[in-house]
């Protein structure tokens, strides 16, 4: 699918084409691509004078965190962040692609991003002519985008928090060791669009206008807030996956004990039926007519005794502790 949005009367108006030979373009547009292919990346590119091979990033799904400039054609690269599973907190990272002249801006991502959403729900006047006000609002977007996600992972961390403090399966380190390999992306996507973001600052075309320096400012602040987020979940994360694997074994040996009691207790009455399962002669209460029920009562009994002991010595060294 491919969004035209252009700026009439002052008002942003939108128009989608979803037959790329149709398009029609005016200067100042900006073109938004949903899953890129390389007939339309090509055709975008003459109708726009952009520079083929900065559109055609666009079809890498390991393309790194850049920017690049030749002749009049300007490209960003940005490591964006996007839902692989919300219910359970898994998020991936993929490029997310700006390319620019004087007369067009194209925005291209092979993903369902959530920064177009954000851009419209919290920006009031979105201006495609003014292409760094725009690249830097995405770099803003981008940025709360990444907070609002990795709020999301600390909720969800919390919850499995709950459940492991009692569990005895891997399901649930399983699952933190997911959650961690999306923290993994996160971080690394975060470094990479830091770096990014630092080039485009020292740039003179970042810094010629004075309006948008505020903005600028808030970027920096949003994404150094997203990045020391991330490494604070990343620690966190680590450590509670090795204190509950700790938990689990703990929880598993307890139960052995537990395991390991009954065995005791059982085997008292299996010995005493053992003894007088063997032939030999005057076994004791042979002629007796209860001698039966006699030896099955006084093997329980020395059972019971056993294991009131068990559990009272076992109670009593917990509470030395």
């Amino acid at each position: 699918m491919i969004s035209v949005y252009i700026e009439i009367n002052n008002t942003l108006e939108k128009i989608e084409y979803s037959d790329i030979n149709k398009v029609e373009l005016s200067k100042g547009s900006w073109i938004d691509i949903n899953e890129p292919t390389q007939e339309i990346l090509e055709k975008i590119a003459s109708l726009t004078n952009i520079n083929l091979d900065f559109l055609l990033c666009a079809l890498d799904e390991e393309e790194s965190a850049r920017i690049d400039k030749e002749d009049d054609s300007s490209l960003i690269v940005l490591d964006a962040p996007y839902i692989e599973n919300y219910d359970k907190a898994l998020f991936s990272t993929a490029p997310f692609i700006i390319a620019y002249n004087d007369d067009y801006y194209v925005t291209i991502s092979r993903h369902k991003f959530e920064i177009m959403d954000e851009l419209f729900k919290r920006v009031k006047n979105v201006e495609p002519h003014k292409h760094v006000r725009l690249t830097l609002n995405f770099l803003y977007r981008l940025a709360t985008l990444f907070i609002n996600y990795l709020k999301r992972v600390n909720f969800y961390t919390d919850e499995l928090e709950n459940h492991l403090k009692n569990s005895t399966k891997n399901k649930e380190v399983l699952e933190l060791m997911d959650i961690n390999k999306s923290l993994i992306y996160f971080s690394t996507a975060l470094n990479a669009d830091k770096v990014v973001l630092a080039k485009l600052l020292k740039s003179q075309n970042y810094n010629r206008y004075e309006d948008d320096y505020d903005l600028m400012e808030d970027v920096q602040v949003e994404m150094n807030q997203a990045s020391e987020m991330c490494s604070i979940l990343r620690d966190v994360l680590t450590g509670m996956m090795d204190a509950f694997a700790s938990i689990i074994n703990n929880n598993m040996n307890v139960i052995m004990k537990t395991l390991t009691v009954i065995t005791i207790i059982l085997s008292i009455p299996t010995l005493i039926a053992s003894f007088f399962g063997m032939n030999f002669a005057e076994i004791p209460f042979e002629e007796t007519h209860f001698g039966f029920y006699i030896v099955l009562i006084v093997s329980f009994l020395i059972a019971l005794v056993i294991a009131v002991l068990l559990i009272y010595f076992t109670s009593r060294n917990k509470r030395n502790k």
